[in-house]
């Protein structure tokens, strides 16, 4: 589209909306604080309003509270059907209300400045931006809340205590704060002590050490239902973040009774369900895939290998003492005719196997979540950000991120924007960090030896199974790189004050007295309990560490909102690089169409191709009734292209001389393209 007609579009939107501003004019004005999901939805329909030609506001459902999850469609001129499109989401968690807003940013950058940026009117031209910014509209009004409890789940009842009794046991502010800590209470049989370091802080005594626990710790409120279990059945009902099908868990009362039982979730697969043109799914989360790609489950498959058991391997023809593939051992299993007719698969192996859902990153997705995590870093090292990687947090079991890459099979990044700073320590020279170690090669890794590697996986908190020999024999077979275990020994908790070492939780203490001055942490002070009798109340206040302060937001969001819209313009672009018809003799002609990827990324995922979800791209050969197919088939299908790569196909043709052949490639997450030439 040309520059006159991006400024009669805006022209067009300006004059409907009633507005008399210039063109090129600055987003509206930044929030100074957190807004409400009323404040959210006005804001969302004044978008929609003043860029009229731009944006549509759309409902996808309503959540199980009664509330509606708006959703803003984003387009330049032209033909929206058939657009390959992006999908933003945020906020599923409620509480994350930082992303909400940088959500909603987003859409204000790209809405200002589709007719002053060049690459801005490029993408909206080309693709369509969907915008969720509230898909969890009942926990945010829970954020919202008189009393903070840090509890977001959605509208729905839920008997979390299975004693037949719906939410008869929640929070009650006893000291009336406005919020809800917890409450410690002196009792023989308690385990747990003041760290010695910073009293203020809790962890549990270590019975090695000879330490004797000295308190019980509850949450404030009292036992409602007499069963002496307190705050166990509180309002605050299903988190839909835990509510999606992939590697969903069962009988765990605030993910849902089952996948998909939830309306916010239903209306979310629905949504993408009936818009598969959606080739990138761009979320802001409480989630950092892009920082941890680590998965909360134990099982693996996709990009892992296997060994097989003896009795299969030997029937499969494969070694029992080695490691495969998934795809290594389906591909054996249906040479030898394992399945008798029916297609034997990877997800079928790796059921069969015992190995689970799919939950690590597909190895030929790696180089392009590897990009992304490169220029990610870079980004955040430019905004002076890069502590987000100290405590970036993985994938949870049931969320909608690994439903969008493992089963609807699209590119997925997850962001959290924000974290509590942790001051850096200086560290003795030769002691390995795990920042040292992202630096260093396989073979620079075992010349640390056994006594140096057990030293640091212990310091690291590793399992008592994740000895040195087991990781170095790991390392030297190819299975675990450097970076791969930096970044797993980085995400190991450790135990609060264990060998003198700082409580884990010290550096949001030293952030709360310093930059709150004392806001995020309620002193210990003693209370009259009705059950307990005397108790102290105090502890973290709730949702410290989820947002930043309102007036710190900008700096982050605008950060990722650049960032994400960088990611963007890496999208897969299909193009018919050549198309030329040859003469055979006679009526004869070879007819070669060569199909090109001039985008950064893969045309499918290799997790969309091993799940079955991606499309592979469809090509269709037109001929007219006086034109027959010698050879080739009418309708062809490329399961990929890679960046830069380019795929050819021929058929051979009857036709008179001068007549014209069509060819069309197409792929819902690609769009459509074609081209006619003629037989000379």
């Amino acid at each position: 589209m040309n520059r006159n007609r991006r400024f009669a579009i805006l022209s067009l939107s300006i004059f409907l909306a009633g507005g008399l501003a210039v063109f090129g004019q600055a987003p509206a004005a930044k929030a100074a604080a957190y807004r409400n999901p009323a404040e959210i939805g006005a804001a969302m329909k004044a978008l929609a309003g003043k860029y009229p030609a731009l944006a549509r506001l759309e409902t996808i459902g309503k959540s199980a509270g009664g509330r509606e999850i708006p959703i803003l469609r984003l387009a330049g001129g032209g033909k929206v059907e058939g657009r390959p499109a992006v999908l933003v989401s945020a906020n599923l968690e409620g509480g994350h209300v930082i992303g909400t807003e940088a959500a909603l940013r987003l859409a204000e950058k790209l809405l200002a400045g589709y007719a002053q940026d060049k690459k801005i009117a490029a993408l909206l031209d080309a693709r369509t931006i969907y915008i969720a910014p509230l898909l969890n509209p009942d926990g945010t009004e829970a954020f919202f809340g008189a009393v903070k409890t840090g509890r977001f789940g959605n509208g729905r009842p839920v008997d979390e205590d299975a004693d037949g009794a719906v939410d008869e046991d929640g929070f009650e502010d006893l000291n009336k704060d406005g919020k809800i800590t917890q409450m410690r209470v002196k009792d023989p049989e308690g385990r747990w002590i003041p760290d010695p370091k910073e009293p203020r802080l809790m962890r549990l005594a270590d019975s090695k050490k000879g330490e004797k626990g000295i308190y019980k710790i509850y949450s404030e409120g009292i036992d409602n239902d007499g069963d002496r279990e307190y705050n166990e059945d509180p309002a605050g009902g299903v988190l839909p973040n835990r509510n999606f099908p992939h590697d969903f868990e069962y009988l765990v009362k605030t993910a849902g009774l089952y996948p998909a039982s939830e309306p916010e979730s239903v209306a979310l697969l629905k949504f993408m369900d009936g818009h598969q043109e959606i080739a990138l799914v761009l979320n802001f989360s409480s989630e950092n895939t892009i920082l941890n790609q680590q998965q909360t489950a134990q099982a693996k498959a996709g990009g892992d290998k296997v060994r097989v058991p003896k009795d299969l391997a030997q029937y499969v023809g494969l070694d029992p003492e080695k490691d495969y593939t998934l795809k290594e051992v389906a591909d054996a299993a249906n040479a030898a005719g394992l399945g008798g007719g029916m297609t034997i698969t990877e997800d079928m192996i790796a059921s069969f196997l015992g190995s689970g859902p799919a939950v690590q990153i597909d190895q030929a997705d790696q180089p392009v979540f590897e990009a992304a995590a490169k220029d990610y870093k870079d980004a955040l090292k430019a905004a002076k950000m890069e502590g987000l990687e100290k405590h970036a947090r993985g994938v949870g079991k049931g969320s909608f991120v690994a439903y969008a890459y493992y089963q609807f099979g699209v590119p997925v990044f997850s962001t959290d924007l924000w974290q509590i700073p942790e001051a850096k320590k200086e560290e003795p020279a030769d002691k390995i960090t795990a920042d040292k170690l992202k630096d260093m090669t396989n073979d620079q890794f075992l010349a640390l030896g056994e006594e140096k590697i057990g030293a640091f996986l212990k310091d690291a908190g590793a399992p008592p199974n994740m000895t040195a020999k087991v990781i170095m024999e790991a390392v030297k077979a190819g299975k675990l790189k450097t970076a791969q275990m930096a970044d797993m020994m980085a995400q190991m908790p450790k135990k609060p004050g264990a060998d003198g070492e700082d409580h884990p939780d010290a550096y949001k203490l030293q952030w709360s007295d310093t930059a709150l001055k004392g806001a995020g942490f309620a002193a210990w002070t003693p209370f009259k309990h009705p059950q307990l009798g005397d108790v102290e109340i105090g502890g973290f206040c709730p949702c410290l560490g989820l947002n930043p302060p309102a007036a710190e937001m900008d700096a982050p969001i605008s950060a990722h909102v650049d960032f994400y819209l960088k990611l963007m313009g890496n999208l897969p672009v299909l193009e018919i690089s050549g198309l030329k018809a040859e003469f055979l003799g006679g009526d004869l002609y070879k007819v070669t169409a060569y199909f090109s990827n001039a985008g950064k990324w893969p045309t499918s995922t290799g997790q969309g191709r091993r799940a079955r979800t991606a499309w592979p791209i469809r090509v269709e050969l037109g001929l007219d009734k006086a034109q027959t197919l010698f050879s080739g088939q009418p309708t062809e299908t490329i399961p990929v292209i890679n960046s830069g790569e380019t795929t050819k196909l021929e058929w051979t043709i009857r036709a008179k001389k001068g007549s014209k052949v069509t060819v069309k490639a197409w792929a819902p997450k690609l769009g459509t393209v074609q081209s006619t030439v003629v037989m000379d």
